[in-house]
């Protein structure tokens, strides 16, 4: 796979699965602008290792996917940058763990906003670059196991299905335009957002998965980075796993 030549965004790209695509996506030749809410030590850790590595160019900007004034200030930058962005990764992902009779209002919408909103307002400027630049583009939204359900986790999963169900419609719309969109769905892998589960969750997690080991950011940015190249051209709309086999979640 070979990503030169393309200038890719990546939100939530301080840390976890948007830090390894963020990475990965710079070693195969792109450059990338990634963001995150915050400046901190793990946003100047990623450029550090882009530089460290060799890399094409990898530069953080402040954005919260929530905002639509954020989301077109990072496009506007990326385009000022490194010029036309020709593929985004939606990676920016948050949770509220609560049963629903339990849950605060006011935690369900941060979900909503953070996944799905946040996800709308992501593909939304994507696609409209896409289509003003003429020449197609890829888009690639993080989505999960939990959306089959998982207790105590219903903002998430709602938040989660409904990616899916946007990534199809973008597929549908604008497939003929040249723009491709595909959801990731990684399994169970150690990192900030599932370090809230407990270590009974942990253990059924492992135990589910027929490969007996959580992922890895790395092995989902891998996949991710296949759906941004040339080598999946044939992919559209598509859920694709990168779960170690699991294709449910055992909670």
């Amino acid at each position: 796979m070979n990503l030169a030549g393309h200038v890719v965004i990546v939100s939530g790209g301080s840390r976890g699965i948007g830090r390894s695509c963020a990475l990965r996506a710079a070693e195969l030749g792109a450059r990338v602008v990634f963001c995150a809410r915050h400046v901190g030590d793990e946003w100047r850790a990623v450029e550090d290792a882009a530089a460290r590595g060799g890399a094409s160019a990898v530069v953080g900007v402040v954005a919260d996917v929530t905002r639509e004034d954020d989301v077109a200030a990072l496009f506007a930058a990326a385009r000022r940058r490194f010029g036309p962005v020709t593929a985004v990764v939606s990676n920016a992902a948050t949770s509220r763990e609560s049963l629903l009779v339990t849950m605060e209002t006011a935690s369900w919408d941060d979900v909503m906003a953070t996944n799905l909103t946040g996800s709308f307002l992501m593909a939304r400027h994507a696609i409209r670059a896409f289509l003003e630049q003429r020449s197609g583009g890829r888009l690639v939204l993080t989505g999960t196991l939990s959306q089959n359900g998982v207790a105590g986790n219903g903002a998430y999963a709602a938040s989660k299905g409904g990616v899916l169900g946007l990534a199809r419609v973008i597929a549908r719309d604008y497939g003929r335009q040249g723009v491709r969109a595909n959801v990731v769905v990684p399994g169970y892998v150690e990192t900030a957002l599932s370090s809230t589960l407990s270590a009974h969750q942990r253990r059924s997690l492992v135990d589910g998965c027929p490969l007996h080991r959580p992922g890895s950011p790395d092995e989902v940015a891998a996949v991710v980075t296949f759906l941004l190249s040339d080598a999946s051209n044939g992919l559209n709309g598509r859920a694709v796993f990168a779960s170690g086999g699991m294709l449910e979640t055992p909670l």
